[in-house]
């Protein structure tokens, strides 16, 4: 880990602290799972996808974090992209890519920088490219407590769950590898029906959960099963005072039993035992999948815009990649 005291000696940047210290400080600045070091260990270790951890210290205490992938595109160059960050606040607001973080990222021939923060739209940065599109999501307040979050329940959710328990389905969090193998093949046969790609694979969510039992950072693999048989399951990772539904999929033919209705309060109540803030369904569009955005709907949550993508080009072709990558995408 390397430290360098800039910026008048008022800002002391450390580059890639141990993954420890940085899920820790992550926790406690209220960041997302995906900035996290369990992320993107699973991601090198799994994919090769090299990151870059950059921490800013104000008198030895974390305010601001930014953990970016790089992403290389043929004849373009490279992206550094920073999924649901980055993480924090300076005492300048001012809308601009700390010097220490700007030089690091020219040493390193990126071109081109795109930040997705996890901010409520209105709480988002002025700078950059404006995003084209607003990310929504639904975010539940677990804060209020059990009686609160089950009284918020759709009354056709708390009658699905109260099925579900009739009929003897039992939900549990599970690290049994046949039980992530039946839960991956079930979203990959959702990924096929609905025809969209599946943004994971069977070895990220092993070493996920391999590796994400303890600290600040944790995953989970909530299931429910009818008779033994694993026939719905929602993967969610805490990160300090919040919980993310990462993937989910139900046994189609399991509909009647409401097993997706057990699964998610299963997830919801260990989000309650941690003394968690918020849980966050992670993505509704009304649109494309208004299936799954009734659904998430009755779980009684308030629905959020998020900032969108922000582009910081660093070069001519950095440039190029921000058109194109706003304009297709």
């Amino acid at each position: 880990m390397d430290r360098s005291l800039l910026d008048n000696g008022q800002i002391e940047w450390s580059y890639d602290p141990a993954p420890a210290e940085w899920d820790s400080a992550l926790a406690r600045l209220g960041g997302h799972p995906l900035q996290s070091a369990l992320w993107g260990n699973a991601r090198w270790a799994v994919d090769r996808i090299r990151d870059n951890r950059w921490m800013a210290l104000r008198g030895g205490v974390p305010v601001w974090m930014v953990r970016f992938e790089e992403r290389r595109v043929p004849a373009l160059g490279c992206v550094g992209w920073v999924p649901r960050g980055p993480t924090g606040h300076l005492l300048d607001p001012a809308d601009k890519l700390p010097p220490p973080l700007l030089l690091s990222l020219i040493q390193s021939n990126i071109t081109l920088v795109i930040m997705d923060p996890w901010r409520k739209a209105a709480d988002a940065p002025t700078n950059a490219v404006t995003p084209r599109s607003r990310p929504r999501t639904i975010w539940i307040d677990v804060s209020a407590g059990k009686k609160s979050v089950w009284d918020a329940l759709d009354s056709r959710f708390r009658q699905g769950i109260r099925r579900a328990q009739r009929v003897g389905i039992a939900t549990e969090s599970t690290q049994s590898p046949e039980d992530i193998e039946r839960f991956f093949a079930l979203c990959c046969d959702i990924s096929t029906v609905k025809g969209f790609r599946l943004p994971a694979s069977l070895p990220l969510m092993m070493h996920l959960l391999e590796r994400g039992r303890k600290g600040d950072v944790e995953a989970r693999l909530f299931v429910a099963r009818h008779e033994g048989r694993l026939l719905a399951g929602a993967f969610i990772i805490r990160c300090g005072c919040s919980t993310h539904f990462i993937w989910g999929a139900t046994d189609r033919n399991a509909s009647k039993e409401r097993v997706g209705e057990a699964v998610h309060w299963a997830a919801i109540e260990w989000s309650l035992s941690n003394g968690c803030n918020i849980h966050d369904l992670e993505g509704i569009d009304p649109e494309q999948n208004p299936g799954v955005y009734a659904f998430k709907k009755k779980m009684g949550g308030v629905e959020i815009a998020l900032a969108g993508k922000y582009y910081y080009p660093l070069s001519v072709r950095g440039r190029l990649l921000a058109w194109v990558d706003g304009r297709f995408r």
